[in-house]
């Protein structure tokens, strides 16, 4: 059977290897990142750990015949920094944040997960005000409905890409830092434990130009399918998440009454 993975990986193997051969390819590890927690009460952010939570809780609560309301917090939202002040990005250019899954638990629907650019005023010892104030901006963006301030990931494989191309090309030329945000969303809880920084297996930003295929790519990559094999084990990781039906409404309803508030007990 075909394994959504393979295709993907092969791709993604001849392209760095190409581009490694002629210098090409840029491997930019974060410097920074923590996981912020969203409950009902408590916010707080965690700093020192190996893994970057990104989770969803829904819970139906005041449920009559004619009535279902549904809580929804998130335990946890990555929040993860570049230094790219070394970086030469042209519009030729494509980058890619690749973030290894160390586990996925979820319900009987699927889940989304939405990357987002944030400002880059904070490190890893800051408090949650001073997320609040990077993070608001951003989501004052997507509240007005601009789609093309997300990027996302669907496919559930063990290892998420995200295009970041666009994102990057706007932040090389205000600043030498680049910082995003994660969130899940979904119809029912779920939870991705992110490998990070910490753990060796954290997140990286790929850039590399376009590439250029020429006459010999599909023996190349029919060579190169030996190498595929090996990585089973990884693909064995991998599960299809199928969208049919996924709320076309992304839930940003603690974070919008937050903003309005202010009455959330803040700890480090």
């Amino acid at each position: 059977m075909h394994r959504p993975i393979r295709g993907m990986m092969l791709l993604l193997l001849a392209t760095i290897l190409a581009g490694q051969a002629q210098g090409e390819v840029t491997v930019i590890p974060a410097t920074e990142d923590v996981y912020i927690s969203m409950g009902e009460d408590i916010v707080s952010v965690f700093n020192e750990s190996d893994y970057l939570l990104c989770g969803i809780d829904v819970m139906e609560s005041n449920q009559t015949k004619n009535n279902l309301t549904r809580e929804i917090s998130y335990p946890g939202a990555p929040a993860i920094q570049f230094n790219i002040s070394n970086l030469n990005f042209s519009q030729d250019d494509m980058g890619v944040l690749l973030m290894r899954a160390e586990s996925i638990s979820r319900g009987s629907d699927p889940v989304m997960v939405a990357l987002l650019t944030i400002g880059s005023d904070w490190d890893e010892r800051s408090d949650y005000t001073t997320f609040l104030v990077n993070i608001l901006p951003a989501w004052n963006t997507v509240k007005k409905n601009d789609a093309t301030a997300y990027s996302s990931n669907t496919d559930g494989d063990a290892v998420f890409a995200f295009d970041v191309s666009r994102k990057l090309q706007d932040a090389a030329a205000e600043s030498d830092r680049i910082s995003f945000l994660l969130q899940a969303f979904s119809n029912s809880s779920a939870e991705i434990s992110f490998g990070s920084r910490e753990s060796k297996m954290g997140p990286y930003l790929v850039i590399m130009p376009y590439p250029r295929i020429d006459g010999n790519a599909t023996a190349e990559m029919i060579s190169m399918e030996g190498m595929a094999e090996d990585m089973g084990s990884m693909a064995d990781m991998s599960r299809k998440l199928h969208l049919n039906n996924m709320s076309s409404t992304l839930q940003l309803s603690n974070l919008s009454d937050m903003d309005k508030t202010g009455s959330m007990n803040l700890t480090a």
